[in-house]
């Protein structure tokens, strides 16, 4: 008859516990910022267009013109 244990080897029970803290955290993150993440599926926003110029400004009624 073999000689073996039922108990796990201790470098096992800490690597399951490793394991299990990894996947906690990944959870973890997930719900802390997952809610404001776009899903990989969804198109980009535009960028921003900047205001069309117009020219020179006149000036403020009061200040000398140059």
């Amino acid at each position: 008859m073999s000689d073996e244990s039922p108990v796990l080897p201790t470098s096992r029970i800490a690597r399951w516990l490793t394991f299990g803290a990894f996947i906690l955290l990944a959870v973890a993150l997930y719900f802390r910022e997952g809610r404001r993440v776009a899903p990989l599926t969804a198109t980009p926003p535009a960028p921003p267009v900047p205001p069309a110029s117009t020219g020179p400004t006149p000036p403020a009624p009061g200040e000398p013109t140059p």
